[in-house]
């Protein structure tokens, strides 16, 4: 009985986050920006699956796959996994009980920004050297970054994903890599 009138009492004070200490209302808050989040991001991509990509592709003679398979792919998986987060916020909505506080500390901004200077800095390499030498270098620098200090490990981590999406683009799918 005791859990049951807590979740009841943490929901009714997420709907009323006025009476919240600031670190758990930013919890309650942040729970109702994933449900609000997820369902916007999931219209956009319906919209870019049904609308914007069908549209905007021109039809020609092509080899392979049609050009509109790869973006409707990946529209498909954007709204898949916003569909997920929305379902989560809702979840944690519903039921209440994030009353957690999350707080974003200095070390976890500087993960953060180191993580997206090494994701920029590989999509620029691979622009200028190519996926078969960029890749290998972005997945192994991602490893070491994480705390992946055996050379083995790293070296087939690294270089098996590149190889099979390069096999599978170049010989099956018979379409070009950068």
């Amino acid at each position: 009985m005791k859990v049951a009138d807590h979740r009841v009492r943490t929901t009714k004070a997420c709907l009323d986050p006025s009476r919240l200490s600031h670190p758990v209302r930013l919890a309650c808050l942040m729970s109702k920006f994933d449900l609000i989040a997820g369902m916007v991001l999931a219209l956009f991509g319906l919209a870019l699956a049904f609308v914007v990509i069908p549209f905007g592709t021109e039809e020609g003679a092509y080899y392979g796959l049609s050009p509109t398979f790869f973006p409707t792919f990946l529209a498909v998986g954007i709204t898949c996994s916003a569909i997920g987060l929305a379902a989560q916020g809702w979840l944690r909505v519903r039921q209440g009980n994030d009353t957690r506080a999350m707080p974003v500390t200095r070390w976890n901004l500087a993960m953060f920004l180191i993580s997206a200077v090494l994701l920029i800095g590989s999509v620029v390499a691979i622009e200028y050297v190519g996926l078969v030498v960029a890749g290998p270098a972005l997945i192994a620098a991602f490893s070491i970054f994480l705390g992946e200090r055996n050379a083995l490990r790293i070296g087939v981590a690294a270089t098996l994903p590149v190889a099979v999406i390069y096999i599978m683009a170049t010989h099956v799918l018979r379409t070009p890599l950068p």
